[in-house]
């Protein structure tokens, strides 16, 4: 169906593939390439203009548009929103100059792919093609539990608003869409709080499975060395490394003072600076380039994530690997995993760092796990099975 011709709108530059959104976006436009006439329009973030080169050689497209925009989460645009937009995060990627260089491109398009809620709002009312929303959280949901983990009233209150009016814009974006994607455990979200799900189909956000193909690690050649890999400055992340240091890596340390933690990922949060307090066996990486080179090592990997929605590709990547895996409800959500089968679950400090320890010990569960989790993702959670399903879906509706 190379004739058919598809609009790809996105809030950032899918390139390169470095955090769990980026790694979805980037294989999904990869496979549409190869199957559709593709144009990209993105938002660009951070240093994207940086990568614009390399992505344009590294895939084939009709047209690629792009704009600069950087609007910060502050009290006033917050303020702003509540006049101008559905939304805080609405109003934070809207660039009116992006709207215009969209006009072109919408009008020869068939079929438009929203790749994040934010840009919803570049889909004018009166578009005749067939418009596919690619959800990557429920998002209300991630601000919902934003409000109960916080003790300040105030903030309490202003984000469970926010969390309302992110809720109403994704029933209105819902029902404007002829087909939603979004991972079953969203999907079931959306239905416990209200939403109409009867256009919704499954997608999943995986990571590299080609991890698959490389050898098993052996626990007598790792470190006795936890990781977390994630982006540092995403709330969820920070929220959890943070957690994590502050509640549970004493009394790792007290018992495995050698222990080291990795913590991969550019630019951390200063919350995530002092809670590791320049601690000598907390390790800063920055950006890492080839990851094996710490997944060789690493005898425990974490995801310490006590909010967030959909399932997280920094626990997938553990189980393409073979990484026994330590996380919470919240991190395990979406994937068919067992508690103390394939991974462990804990919600509290106490369980978590017992956890921890148990995989930093136990050579025998640590080979059950790391046996059990490659096998369930190579079954599960690779990208050729899932893109063919949901081309499936798109065909349908064309």
């Amino acid at each position: 169906m190379k004739s058919t011709r598809i609009l790809f709108i996105t809030t950032q530059l899918p390139y390169p593939p470095k955090s769990g959104g980026t790694i979805k976006s980037w294989n999904y436009v990869q496979f549409l390439s190869q199957h559709y006439t593709l144009s990209i329009a993105s938002l660009l973030k951070d240093d994207d203009e940086d990568h614009i080169e390399s992505f344009q050689k590294a895939i084939h497209l009709e047209n690629f548009e792009s704009e600069k925009v950087q609007v910060e989460r502050t009290p006033l645009n917050l303020l702003k929103s509540y006049f101008l937009s559905p939304c805080l995060n609405v109003l934070r990627n809207y660039s009116n100059k992006f709207k215009s260089k969209l006009i072109p491109l919408l009008e020869k398009a068939d079929l438009v792919i929203v790749d994040h809620y934010e840009v919803f709002q570049y889909v004018p009312s009166d578009f005749t093609g067939k418009v596919i929303m690619h959800t990557h959280n429920a998002e209300f949901m991630l601000w919902q539990r934003m409000s109960e983990l916080t003790n300040n009233p105030l903030k309490k209150l202003v984000l469970k608003v926010e969390a309302i009016r992110v809720k109403k814009y994704e029933k209105q974006l819902f029902s404007a869409s002829d087909l939603v994607y979004s991972t079953p455990s969203d999907i079931n979200l959306y239905r416990q709080h209200g939403f109409q799900v009867s256009k919704h189909e499954t997608t999943y956000h995986l990571g590299n499975d080609t991890m698959l193909k490389l050898p098993n690690l052996e626990f007598q050649n790792t470190q006795k060395a936890i990781t977390f890999i994630g982006t540092l400055s995403w709330e969820p992340n920070i929220d959890g490394i943070c957690w994590f240091i502050e509640n549970c890596w004493n009394s790792i340390q007290r018992k495995h003072p050698e222990c080291t933690l990795y913590i991969l990922g550019k630019n951390p949060d200063e919350r995530i600076l002092k809670s590791a307090n320049n601690d000598s066996k907390i390790v800063f990486t920055g950006f890492v380039k080839n990851l094996d080179t710490y997944l060789q090592k690493t005898r425990v990997y974490i995801a310490p994530l006590r909010f967030g929605s959909g399932m997280k590709v920094k626990v997938l990547e553990g189980l393409y690997r073979g990484n026994p895996c330590v996380t919470t409800t919240v991190g395990a959500e979406g994937l068919e995993l067992v508690n103390g089968e394939n991974i462990v679950i804990a919600d509290n400090p106490s369980t978590f760092a017992e956890g921890c320890l148990e995989l930093l010990e136990n050579e025998e569960k640590w080979e059950k796990f790391r046996n059990n989790i490659r096998k369930l993702a190579a079954e599960k959670y690779t990208w050729k099975a899932l893109f063919a399903k949901m081309d499936e879906k798109l065909k349908e509706l064309l």
